[in-house]
């Protein structure tokens, strides 16, 4: 079973192994969540050939070889090759760094799930490995019934949290919940389509006037 984790890419120095329509997916996601990665492939798609450009990505032309593992501690194989994919798993265990193989979950130390990321938030649907697709379509359909106004919100709901920090006691619980509860009983799509932004913060502000 795989444990669910939320971490903090920048620490991390990646590696992707491949030059496919996959590994360029790898990539993007890496990128998407603040970690720039090495790549390893003897040959690339137009895509990432264009995303390797764009944001300077170091990329060796060449073929996996034993080694080119060292100073990495996550690593994500989408060679499409067994064998290689072995050999990255077999380096990967001696050296004690994270692996993801494309489609490959028994050589895998962790697995992707489907990802919805919308401004600060972050949905995950996992099968655990076994049914991926599942996994994709219930996504797809989480995304269809989120708010077209969900990055305003969140951002709303980040600066809430601000003020509710720096104004109300941690102690007084009564009134925080009752500050929660307002917040969430508030209809903030509509606002965000009929009001200006600033009016929108506004109002967010006044529910701690009358609290």
């Amino acid at each position: 079973m795989y444990y669910p984790i939320l971490i903090d890419l920048s620490k991390f120095k990646s590696l992707v192994i491949g030059g496919g329509k996959v590994a360029t997916r790898k990539v993007l996601n890496l990128i998407q969540f603040s970690n720039i990665p090495k790549i390893i492939s003897p040959e690339l798609c137009d895509d990432l050939k264009d995303i390797i450009a764009l944001y300077r990505i170091d990329y060796s032309r060449k073929k996996y070889e034993k080694g080119d593992l060292r100073g990495f501690n996550l690593v994500f194989a989408a060679t499409g090759d067994r064998d290689c994919d072995l050999m990255i798993e077999s380096e990967c265990k001696e050296l004690d760094i994270l692996l993801n193989v494309a489609d490959v979950p028994e050589l895998c130390s962790f697995i992707l799930p489907a990802t919805i990321k919308k401004a600060n938030i972050t949905i995950s649907v996992s099968s655990q490995g076994t049914a991926p697709f599942y996994a994709k379509y219930i996504k797809e359909n989480i995304e269809k019934q989120l708010s077209p106004q969900i990055d305003d919100i969140s951002a709303l709901a980040e600066y809430f949290r601000f003020k509710l920090i720096k104004n109300i006691s941690s102690n007084d619980l009564q009134k925080r919940d009752y500050l929660i509860k307002k917040f969430l009983d508030t209809d903030w799509e509509r606002l965000f389509n009929e009001k200006k932004k600033d009016e929108v913060y506004k109002i967010m502000n006044d529910l701690f006037t009358y609290c």
